[in-house]
């Protein structure tokens, strides 16, 4: 027992005497010894701290809170098609459509408008308007798109337009384009109010005051026998 406490009092001792010289003997009661004087007979021992270099606790920074971005609205607070209007009809232009876009606030640097034509892109605006050649007859429509680097920054709502091209083959109809019936001749026309005697005899009719009729003024036939 007591060399078990001998020997935990050096190894509680050992931290003060790390690094240094220790002497540890026994003696003849086999009582086991440690000084740091050296002693007769006794064993020479390098004590080390037997304890590691201490490692630094890991350093941890906590994240920035994320800062949100507001969420992008429509580039323009107005961005349409001004003509052709919906359901506009484009008569007898020779498929010459032009078209106008207008835009709150103006179109800004480096944002590019193009046209679509039925779904299709037919050309990049200079400036807000365009004019389309060679647009066949029949219902069409048409929608302008804004972008930027690429990347689809708005649209137009799409509007609905119809070129007509009138021809002999293919004549315009409708009840406008009819043509008016004939009118009637004056000889089929029905007759308002009885012609007066004058109208029918030439001039006007004596009266018999007796009577109260018109006097027959043609020579009486002959009465007599035939010859």
């Amino acid at each position: 027992m007591r060399t078990a406490l001998y020997v935990l009092l050096a190894l509680a001792a050992a931290p003060a005497l790390a690094g240094q010289t220790v002497y540890k003997w026994v003696d003849e009661k086999g009582v086991t010894h440690f000084s740091d004087q050296p002693v007769a007979g006794a064993e020479k021992v390098e004590m080390s701290s037997g304890t590691r270099a201490a490692t630094p606790a890991p350093s941890y920074t906590p994240p920035a809170p994320r800062e949100e971005k507001p969420k992008a609205g429509p580039a323009y607070s107005r961005f349409v098609i001004e003509s052709p209007q919906q359901d506009q009809a484009i008569i007898n232009t020779g498929g010459k459509v032009t078209v106008q876009v207008a835009a709150t606030p103006s179109i800004g640097q480096g944002h590019i408008v193009a046209l679509y034509l039925d779904g299709s892109p037919v050309a990049d605006l200079a400036g807000t308007s365009y004019e389309l050649s060679d647009v066949p007859r029949g219902t069409h429509t048409v929608k302008a798109v804004v972008s930027q680097n690429g990347r689809t920054l708005q649209e137009t709502p799409t509007v609905t337009f119809h070129v007509r091209q009138e021809s002999a083959a293919q004549p315009p109809v409708g009840p406008a384009m009819r043509s008016k019936p004939p009118k009637r001749a004056a000889g089929n026309k029905l007759l308002t109010k009885q012609p007066t005697y004058s109208a029918l005899n030439g001039g006007k009719a004596t009266i018999d005051p007796r009577t109260n009729m018109p006097v027959n003024t043609k020579p009486a036939a002959p009465t007599g026998p035939k010859k």
